[in-house]
């Protein structure tokens, strides 16, 4: 990529976060919580946060083992 190419992909990031933003302050609040119900009822489909964290700490130790060396 050229620099020019990056340039334009920033721009063009740059604008679809502002859309975004637009996009989120103009929902209503009905919206929001509708989805916030969503999301929040879809929590039984995701994995166990027992065996979750016990993997996060797991990763944890290793990068605390390899930072080490």
């Amino acid at each position: 990529m050229t620099p020019a190419d990056v340039r334009n992909h920033l721009a063009a990031l740059a604008l679809a976060n502002e859309f975004e933003v637009e996009e989120l302050r103009s929902a209503p609040v009905e919206l929001k919580l509708r989805q916030l119900w969503a999301l929040m009822s879809s929590a039984s489909l995701f994995e166990d946060p027992v065996q979750r964290e016990r993997e996060v700490q797991a990763i944890r130790e290793r990068w605390a083992r390899l930072y080490e060396r």
